[in-house]
């Protein structure tokens, strides 16, 4: 495809409104994948301005189908930013399959305005299924994976009358026909990204707000930063590596210091949320990175939201996180059944190496919270209870407990397609972490939404009657400052585990 009829110089990027089920505590952290992409393509000459739609109404509310809301800015409201920038080019994320419906709104949207501006999608979901974005008319492009300097190439090739079919990692149409070009390159010196565009970014709404990804926190202001990328392991249920791939690479020590002080200089921020899948897979990198924050005074609290791969972590790791301000780590852990973590998930991990860790970090004074799935294809309701008692017998200060979905190009979603257990009306638009979308002769979906709901609310209410100090630091801010959303999800927790369900 040749280029369009106008130059691209003003890049609109717009990250889509939240799709969380009604009752389900709603966090706002920054987008900082637009950000990043933000910061490439300013430091190359363009004119760039992010929406985040969320962010810039948080409290507009529409209730949606399937007991759904919506959360962000009105398509009226964001007609009006649009036509008052006058982009060339709009950028739409769609990070998780909830946002497809409404990605394709927003470049349908834009197209409306002018069917000249040029619209490219990314994020987890056209990644995973770009053939099926680029269907849509209203789409021009599809950036596959990391997307950094694949956008960046995309425009300078459209503004010097080039081809796009040369870019790696790119979906684009021609003569009628879709072509995609799988993602195969990953950047390699990460540090040569430069840092998110964090002033393009309401970040004062964040910081007032204050409910970051896992949703509590000790300190504001408070902003998440990524030191990361890329995984080795093969868990069955994860989409990660199909957008970072399967080779970590790691920032180096001093460019993620030189971040925080960056933060800490522009915001005062306080608190920072490490969102890296695998922070500490490279221990010497790692440890490097924790002594550099002891040694600069960073005086940040900090905490790993995302789920730290514990296959990568030892005591001698935890006690310097702990040592340069950590005061809470989450662990991925996901089955209490090893059979199932091994001959199911295929997770790289021993339940015992848990056991010691937790024990470990307890003794230093961190705060541990673990994440749990269940629903899988070939597991057992009794290997379900298994795993439940085993966040009881470990006393987790917080555990999150996720249904098992499956997410489009993983290994989760091709068994279920092949075996038949998919849902009769199952969409990719309509997955959820909290409600079923698999059925097999061992659960159904509702079984597995009511089991689900009875071991967050058991679980997490445990540490309120075991500590209530720890419960009162864990949970204090998010109190006081959205005390609605603790109480809606409280109830939606009742009603779910009250509704049993039935086999289908």
């Amino acid at each position: 495809m040749k280029s369009s009829p106008r130059r691209v110089n003003k890049v609109l990027l717009i990250f889509p409104h939240i799709f969380e089920l009604k009752g389900n505590i709603m966090n706002l952290p920054p987008p900082l994948g637009v950000a990043y992409l933000a910061a490439v393509l300013e430091r190359n000459g363009y004119t760039v301005k992010i929406l985040d739609l969320a962010a810039e109404d948080f409290n507009n509310r529409e209730g949606i189908e399937d007991n759904l809301v919506m959360i962000g800015l009105s398509y009226k409201e964001t007609e009006k930013r649009i036509i008052d920038f006058e982009p060339d080019m709009v950028g739409v994320s769609c990070l998780i399959s909830s946002q497809y419906g409404d990605m394709l709104k927003l470049c349908e949207l834009v197209k409306k305005i002018d069917k000249n501006i040029v619209t490219i999608v990314g994020g987890g979901h056209p990644s995973a299924l770009p053939a099926q974005s680029l269907q849509c008319d209203n789409v021009d492009f599809v950036s596959i994976g990391e997307s950094e300097y694949s956008l960046l190439s995309a425009l300078q090739s459209l503004n010097s009358n080039r081809d796009v079919s040369h870019i790696d990692g790119f979906g684009y149409k021609q003569d009628g026909h879709i072509h995609i070009n799988p993602k195969t390159k990953f950047i390699e010196n990460i540090d040569t990204i430069p840092f998110p565009a964090r002033h393009l970014l309401p970040m004062e709404t964040y910081f007032k707000m204050n409910i970051p990804q896992c949703g509590t926190s000790l300190k504001s202001p408070n902003t998440s930063i990524l030191t990361s990328r890329g995984c080795p392991a093969r868990c069955i249920y994860c989409a990660s590596s199909l957008f970072w791939g399967r080779k970590f690479r790691g920032r180096s020590p001093e460019n993620v210091l030189q971040e925080m002080e960056s933060l800490i200089q522009l915001y005062g921020v306080k608190e920072l949320s490490i969102i890296d899948d695998n922070l500490t897979l490279d221990k010497e990198r790692a440890m490097k990175l924790f002594q550099g924050m002891i040694d600069r005074r960073l005086n940040l609290v900090w905490n790993t939201p995302n789920g730290s791969a514990v296959w990568a972590l030892d005591e001698e790791l935890l006690s310097k996180m702990k040592e340069a301000g950590c005061y809470e780590v989450t662990l991925a852990v996901e089955s209490g059944d090893q059979e199932v973590l091994t001959k199911i998930v295929k997770k790289p991990l021993r339940l015992s190496k848990v056991e010691r860790l937790v024990a470990h970090a307890k003794g230093m004074g961190l705060l541990v919270k673990a994440f749990f799935m269940m629903g899988f294809p070939g597991e057992t309701r009794a290997q379900m209870k298994k795993t439940i008692d085993f966040a009881k017998r470990l006393k987790f200060d917080a555990v999150g407990i996720f249904i098992a979905t499956p997410l489009p190009g993983t290994e989760l979603y091709r068994i279920c397609k092949d075996s038949g257990y998919l849902k009769r009306d199952f969409a990719f638009e309509k997955m959820s972490f909290a409600m079923g979308s698999i059925r097999t002769s061992h659960f159904t979906p509702e079984q597995l939404v009511s089991m689900r709901s009875r071991a967050v609310l058991q679980l997490n209410m445990r540490l309120l009657l075991r500590n209530p100090f720890r419960f009162y630091k864990k949970y204090s801010n998010l109190m006081f400052t959205n005390p609605k959303e603790i109480f809606e999800l409280i109830f939606f927790l009742i009603r779910k585990t009250l509704h049993r369900g039935r086999s289908l």
